[in-house]
């Protein structure tokens, strides 16, 4: 595996940060591809950096500078991992995912701001637009575009910034009890990268270079 070297600097892959970023990028520009796109966006490398959510969403890899799913009728286009739950488990070659819903977005009097960090009040459902976009990717088995954020705790996650890490399938879902004081449902899903990609840079130098050839098992309620 790669070793994840500080960012912005280029990885040892040969890999640069996206041109959107800095002062001369075009971060409010029109886009030159359509994100609503299942796979790859061409001109767009594996392990390709931006510093803010908004240059994903200029280079049309992962549209919503917020949401965490976008997707059509045919299963989502894309995921960022933000570490927003703590029970998911990224383990670079796979990883679950917890889906959409069950917090009070609007926040409350004394917390108006809390947004995406609003304790869970409700179950999550597969009847939620987005958690039925990852549903059905595992039907259709589209291939969908990854990105890690810093916010992540796993090692897989870049230091600084936002990095794109490659296409993964969505293999299943279920749902099961969240980690949250009144054990609320949450909306799992089990992602698979696909092989043949360049390997993943790591915080650290332990992993192991043989990710493709590993089955995947998930524990579930």
């Amino acid at each position: 595996m790669v070793k994840c070297s500080p960012v912005p600097v280029a990885y040892s892959s040969g890999v640069k940060p996206s041109e959107n970023e800095g002062p001369l990028g075009r971060e409010d520009g029109p886009r030159r591809h359509d994100p609503k796109t299942y796979g790859s966006i061409s001109g767009i490398q594996v392990g390709t950096w931006w510093e803010t959510r908004k240059g994903c969403s200029s280079d049309a890899i992962h549209a919503p500078i917020v949401g965490g799913i976008s997707g059509g009728s045919q299963g989502a286009y894309s995921v960022a991992l933000s570490g927003g739950y703590e029970d998911d488990v990224d383990l670079g070659y796979a990883f679950t995912f917890t889906g959409s819903g069950g917090r009070d977005l609007k926040g409350t009097k004394t917390a108006p701001k809390n947004l995406r960090t609003a304790p869970q009040s409700s179950d999550q459902t597969f009847e939620n637009t987005f958690n039925k976009m990852l549903l059905r990717s595992t039907e259709t088995k589209k291939p969908v575009r990854v990105i890690r954020g810093f916010k992540g705790k796993s090692r897989y996650a870049p230091t600084e910034g936002y990095r794109y890490d490659g296409l993964y399938t969505v293999e299943r879902a279920w749902l099961t009890k969240g980690v949250n004081p009144k054990g609320y449902l949450v909306c799992k899903f089990a992602f698979k990268r696909l092989p043949g990609q360049p390997p993943l840079p790591v915080r650290g130098d332990t992993a192991s270079d043989d990710e493709d050839s590993k089955d995947v098992k998930y524990e579930e309620d």
